[in-house]
């Protein structure tokens, strides 16, 4: 276990297991205003961040997410308790890996119920990152363990370095950022394929893994060419699952291969607790010629 300055959590989701409780027995056009009153106005501060577009309270997707979710209270609050339990362990990994002792307090975890968009991101709560984890979308406890690693990585690096601040759509923050994570993960759980670390262990993705390969030189030199892009359609190219205009059929997500890529070179000259010490500046000058004739991550098999 590690030292309590080293982890926070929050735990959102008896408050959404009570809200899906009652839509059990509600109409379905009142699942929106309880979902809101009972869940979302509980935490303000949280979901404040998190619904800044309305994405979390737009009444149709909440129905849609609530008709699936209703009837799994008992598998969420199971999947919150495992994560739970992996928290302690992948927070202090992570933060031994980069080499931070606790400076700026602790790092905060909020375990929550979502609407089936994404299993664990990292984001500003209050001023500096925090780790967020949406229960509905967890899987088997040795994935969800890389997922844990991952983000609490970012959250760590942004102590070291503030990347909150690095541009939010910047092809080069992203690809050292992702690489660095992904990474660390790779460092604390050796032995698994690239794809494993890069899709959190969910199988299906040894094609993608091929595809990205097979057709290394092209979507290298499109990523030489965008490094200092910043844009939100240059980010979707190369980090997205979405389609994006600029990605044209190159595989989804294609960037976080290369980040990988990247910082294992760089991993071999640097520390981890260097390179996520790192200001934007020296990241953006180090992958510019890292990227250079940069080799395709090795297949194995």
């Amino acid at each position: 276990m590690p030292p309590d300055h080293l982890l926070h959590v929050r735990d959102l989701v008896p408050d959404a297991l009570a809200c899906l409780r009652e839509c059990r027995s509600a109409p379905a056009d009142s699942w929106p205003r309880h979902w809101r009153s009972g869940y979302l106005d509980r935490h303000p501060d949280v979901f404040r961040v998190l619904d800044r577009d309305g994405d979390w309270s737009e009444p149709a997707s909440v129905a849609a997410a609530v008709a699936g979710l209703r009837d799994r209270v008992a598998d969420l609050a199971a999947r919150a308790e495992a994560v739970r339990a992996l928290l302690p362990a992948g927070v202090a990994d992570a933060a031994g890996a980069l080499g931070w002792s606790g400076q700026g307090g602790p790092v905060e975890c909020v375990v929550l119920v979502g609407l089936h968009q994404a299993n664990g991101w990292a984001d500003d709560l209050g001023g500096r990152y925090a780790l967020f984890l949406a229960v509905e979308r967890l899987g088997p406890p040795d994935d969800d363990g890389l997922l844990v690693r991952h983000e609490a990585a970012h959250v760590v690096h942004d102590r070291r370095a503030g990347i909150r601040g690095w541009p939010e759509h910047g092809v080069a923050t992203h690809l050292f950022a992702e690489g660095l994570a992904t990474q660390v993960t790779a460092e604390l759980d050796p032995g698994r394929p690239p794809e494993a670390y890069l899709w959190f262990g969910r199988p299906g993705h040894r094609a993608w893994l091929d595809e990205c390969r097979r057709r290394w030189p092209e979507i290298l030199g499109r990523v030489r060419a965008d490094l200092d892009a910043t844009d939100p359609e240059h980010h979707a190219a190369y980090f997205l699952k979405r389609d994006s205009p600029l990605r044209g059929d190159l595989p989804a997500r294609c960037g976080y291969l290369v980040g990988l890529a990247a910082v294992r070179r760089l991993r071999a000259r640097h520390g981890l607790p260097e390179l996520a010490a790192w200001p934007l500046e020296r990241v953006r000058a180090e992958l510019a010629t890292a990227l250079a004739d940069l080799p395709a991550p090795r297949a194995v098999r």
